[in-house]
């Protein structure tokens, strides 16, 4: 987001930034997967978008998790897995 071109609304005198856009399930997913591929040292290929894409539509929440663990585990990461807590693990693919 370009902050010089955000949104802005007016509140009793002082303008504040519109709050961000919330991300649909599969766009989550899409991130987590992306995040876990570029940290594991994996940098996006041509075609990676529309595989990743694909993945992040069609599977659900849990299965997303447990590449993103098998990735981070790949990668020799020992940090317990705490990426995005931004669903719950019973939200159904979008």
């Amino acid at each position: 987001m370009n902050l010089l071109h955000a949104p802005q609304t007016h509140v009793d005198g002082d303008y504040h930034l519109a709050p961000p856009a919330c991300l649909t399930a599969t766009d989550a997913r899409w991130v987590d997967l992306h995040a876990a591929l570029i940290s594991a040292g994996v940098p996006p290929q041509p075609g990676d978008r529309t595989a990743v894409h694909t993945l992040a539509r069609r599977l659900d929440n849990a299965t997303i998790a447990a590449i993103v663990t098998w990735i981070d585990s790949a990668a020799g990461h020992t940090y317990p897995h705490t990426r995005s807590r931004t669903l719950r693990p019973d939200t159904p693919a979008a």
